[in-house]
């Protein structure tokens, strides 16, 4: 788009609740374009979705032109490729460094030259969208999968976070992404899983006093922009896309952390208990959700969840031959 002034202009929209996502990412994004672009481009932040018409329908509006670029929930653009659900596997990631290899090198590059073959649109950039998942408890903490045992635990609406709660023995009970924060929590739901940054500063901390720490998954946002509109930009303006989303995906990951220390030290001094799970505990979880993994293969077949793994796995092995040890997440 192009204004009187003769700036291109990108429209940059986020999902869900107002100011669900990391609003002060969004700002680094459009300042970033628009300084390693001399002010050639300006982005407009819509961090409501109004220029979507309704929040739940960014995705169709960023195919249709009406926006141009958009940061997508993985559960989004798995109902483009089915098989992107591979980032909701749980328990395959371990750390952040892990994460921003993983989202950074040989597997984003896979994932961005699929998503443009099969839909048309350009993924620019895996950053997080929510950070690392826990399990959220009324009375205590689910130190072992027995003590999910028929707990009703709300969950996301993804077919993989139904799949492990299943495997772990809870009864899912899912909320749309953009209903995660604002949806009271009845005296059904006996526990919320999901990130960890959502759960800690909910307004209904005084339901479940007890977080535990098992990391299932690391909620991720995929930024997505038209390749029409890629396309249309200037070649130097396309490298400046690029450098952008590519120092972006960095900082948001570091802003994730950030937000995830500080969502953690507020539920604790609100009155919650933070659990971290010794690693026999994490064991039994993860062997518990193993099943995730072959539900995953039947329904959409084994060659990502072999290429995601084999990215997690030269991840490990460089950061090994780089002298790196077990990393403390936040």
């Amino acid at each position: 788009m192009t204004t009187a002034t003769g700036l291109l202009v990108a429209a940059l929209t986020l999902p869900g609740a107002a100011g669900s996502g990391a609003p002060d990412t969004i700002a680094s994004a459009g300042q970033l374009i628009e300084a390693l672009s001399a002010a050639r481009l300006s982005v407009e932040i819509d961090t409501e979705g109004h220029s979507c018409g309704a929040p739940d329908r960014c995705l169709d509006a960023l195919a249709a032109g009406e926006v141009d670029l958009y940061l997508a929930t993985t559960r989004e653009v798995a109902e483009l490729i089915p098989e992107f659900h591979i980032l909701d596997v749980p328990y395959l990631l371990e750390s952040d460094t892990v994460v921003e290899m993983v989202f950074t090198g040989a597997f984003f590059e896979r994932m961005r030259d699929v998503l443009l073959r099969r839909s048309g649109l350009r993924l620019l950039a895996i950053s997080g969208g929510g950070g690392w998942r826990g399990i959220a408890t009324r009375t205590a903490p689910a130190r072992a999968p027995d003590a999910l045992r028929g707990v009703t635990l709300q969950t996301g609406d993804s077919p993989v976070a139904t799949a492990w709660a299943r495997a772990v023995g809870a009864t899912p009970a899912p909320v749309a992404w953009s209903d995660r924060s604002t949806l009271p929590v009845g005296h059904d739901v006996e526990g919320r899983a999901g990130s960890l940054i959502d759960i800690a500063r909910a307004d209904d901390d005084r339901n479940f006093q007890h977080l535990t720490r098992d990391d299932h998954g690391f909620s991720a946002g995929l930024w997505l922009m038209r390749e029409e509109a890629y396309q249309a930009l200037p070649v130097d303006l396309r490298q400046v896309m690029n450098a952008a989303f590519g120092e972006l995906a960095r900082l948001a990951l570091a802003e994730e952390r950030r937000r995830t220390t500080g969502a953690l030290a507020a539920f604790e001094a609100a009155g919650g208990a933070v659990h971290a799970l010794s690693a026999q505990e994490r064991r039994a979880f993860v062997m518990a959700a193993g099943r995730v993994s072959t539900w995953y293969m039947d329904e959409y077949g084994h060659e990502w969840l072999v290429w995601f793994e084999g990215a997690i796995a030269e991840a490990e092995r460089q950061i090994g031959f780089a002298g790196g040890g077990v990393e403390t997440r936040p």
